[in-house]
């Protein structure tokens, strides 16, 4: 786990333009045109500005040189692999915002475990972005309230978060996962298989452990199924499993897995979805391609990549303009042909 001290990491605590527009009194334009020696500025206001400069040791950065001379601002954008199709979209969302504004894009890649996001952390903050959005649910709110120590503006996808210069958005899909199984369930099926994906995330593993705990509570029993993430071991593990186990409902993280659940049922001479039932957690546009269609739950991450973008932007100006720092978007359940 990272530590949120700034020493331990070896990294110089950066002061920010909008420390110095604070400690000078002024707005961020203000203290841009100094910098960059416009000629619209008092006496007095100059004199304001450098002292605060001086006081703070602030280094200009590309947003504080870009406000006056109209050049690009870098953002970070920190998300796990862009293999998975949810991220892209997102990823795209984010990106097609960002060229509108004319910002410069660092992408900074995790993997799926803690130690690794805390490496690329590191890098995000050695890299002086200005501002940076985040989905990376291997992450804790220590983690994330380390980066705020370098005064980087942040907007955090998927942590219900909130701080001076700290946005979220959050993407529920918990909730309505979870209202579909157990409505399974309490119709009097006690065949539930979940896949339990190894570094899948916190926010699967939060929907494995609502599932579990409702089913121990009502007298069910919910079947795990673990695998490591890979459409051809979960094909092959299934194919196996089908030979003893001919009926069930089965809940995967993405409609990528469920697709080979399903593949795999057919060629073992099983109906979907009479003899299985199957439902991905979160879908994109596999969903729909596959034949039989995946039931699944959909939010346009496009829009949530693009949303993020936009609130950063705010942050960036002036904190205070962003009204509303948390914004909630829940997934919508698309019933399809692998669900009854």
């Amino acid at each position: 786990m990272i530590d949120s001290s700034k020493k331990q990491l070896n990294v110089k605590d950066r002061v920010t333009i909008y420390e110095v527009a604070k400690v000078a009194g002024v707005s961020l334009a203000t203290v841009s045109r100094v910098i960059n020696n416009h000629p619209n500025v008092t006496e007095k206001t100059k004199m304001a500005v450098k002292a605060a400069i001086a006081r703070l040791g602030y280094k200009p950065s590309a947003l504080a040189q870009g406000l006056a001379n109209s050049r690009s601002t870098n953002i970070g954008i920190m998300i796990p692999s862009t293999g998975y199709a949810y991220v892209s979209n997102m990823l795209d969302g984010m990106i097609d915002i960002a060229k509108i504004y004319g910002y410069v894009t660092s992408i900074f890649i995790t993997k799926r475990t803690k130690e690794d996001a805390a490496q690329v952390i590191e890098s995000l903050i050695k890299s002086h972005v200005d501002g940076a959005v985040i989905y990376d649910d291997e992450l804790g709110t220590d983690e994330i309230r380390s980066i705020q120590n370098y005064h980087i503006p942040l907007i955090v996808i998927g942590h219900d978060m909130s701080g001076d210069s700290l946005g979220s958005i959050i993407i529920e899909y918990k909730d309505p996962v979870m209202d579909v199984v157990k409505e399974h369930m309490l119709a009097g099926n006690d065949d539930v298989y979940v896949l339990d994906i190894v570094n899948e995330g916190k926010m699967v593993d939060d929907i494995r452990n609502g599932l579990s705990d409702f089913a121990e509570a009502n007298g069910k029993h919910i079947n795990l199924l673990r695998f490591n993430d890979s459409y051809g071991l979960v094909y092959a593990g299934m194919k196996e499993f089908f030979q003893t186990h001919r009926k069930g409902y089965f809940v995967a993280p993405r409609d990528s897995l469920a697709a080979a659940i399903v593949n795999a049922a057919i060629e073992s001479g099983l109906r979907v979805p009479e003899d299985v039932e199957v439902l991905a957690e979160i879908g994109s546009k596999y969903s729909y391609i596959i034949r039989p269609q995946i039931s699944s739950f959909s939010i346009d991450m496009f829009k949530v990549g693009s949303i993020a973008v936009r609130m950063l932007t705010k942050l960036l100006k002036d904190a205070s303009s962003l009204k509303e720092k948390t914004f909630r978007i829940r997934a919508k359940y698309n019933k399809r042909e692998t669900t009854r």
